[in-house]
């Protein structure tokens, strides 16, 4: 339930309710391109978002035999993903309001087991393969500081997933504070449950704690597709 602040900034967004209760895949497909094309016809002639950036951060290894399953490609064990930071500001009936999306703790998240096991093979060279393997071209505070926006402005963060995202930093727990101390994490009530609960083949690829004493009025749990004042939609894609 959102609070009557909150609830005039996030409102539900219907587009994909038919086709998320179809009966068959099939029609279901059908249904959502439909959506699909309905919302971007939407999105494109109402207003647009007040400001957009993209911001480097971090080129970061993925196992080409996730990335390209069951295709034919070169053989080498690892591609490089590159983590961006996306800044948005949305016109709301509350004011502007500032998003920050895919803000990632690099250093914190260098724990996820998957990759933190996949440095420490290489023993007293640990470093120096981590610059190669995992060069930081970025941080978020760096970000924040060529844009001229300040900690306290930001008013929520998202992500397209948790996993090997570790947040308490920018939002803080119990103990410590955050760094955007007025900041509230947008998520998906299936995957925060997903990362509270998490199934054993899932544990390399979380950070340990990494949602660990968050306080809960920091977390802004979503369970359908909403809009974020003009011209910024969150959509549910699960998988």
């Amino acid at each position: 339930m959102l609070d009557e602040a909150t609830a005039a900034i996030i409102t539900p967004l219907p587009h994909f309710r038919q086709a998320r209760t179809a009966n068959t895949a099939t029609h279901r497909l059908e249904l959502m391109r439909a959506a699909a094309t309905d919302l971007r016809d939407v999105l494109l002639a109402g207003p647009r978002v007040r400001y957009y950036r993209s911001m480097e951060l971090v080129r970061v290894p993925y196992p080409t035999k996730f990335a390209f399953l069951n295709c034919r490609v070169l053989p080498q064990p690892f591609i490089h993903i590159l983590n961006r930071l996306f800044v948005v500001q949305v016109d709301t009936q509350e004011g502007v309001k500032t998003l920050l999306l895919s803000p990632s703790d690099v250093s914190a998240n260098a724990e996820t087991p998957y990759f933190k096991q996949m440095v420490e093979r290489f023993g007293r060279f640990e470093e120096t393969f981590k610059r190669f393997l995992s060069p930081q071209l970025n941080t978020v505070e760096t970000c924040l500081q060529q844009l001229g926006i300040a900690p306290e402005s930001i008013d929520f963060i998202s992500y397209d997933h948790l996993h090997t995202q570790d947040i308490r930093r920018w939002l803080g727990t119990h103990r410590q504070p955050g760094l955007f101390p007025n900041a509230k994490l947008l998520v998906m009530e299936d995957e925060w449950q997903a990362a509270k609960h998490l199934l054993p083949p899932l544990y390399d690829w979380y950070c340990p704690n990494g949602i660990d004493g968050v306080p809960e009025e920091k977390i802004v749990r979503l369970n359908e597709d909403v809009m974020i004042g003009d011209g910024f939609a969150i959509v549910k894609t699960p998988g």
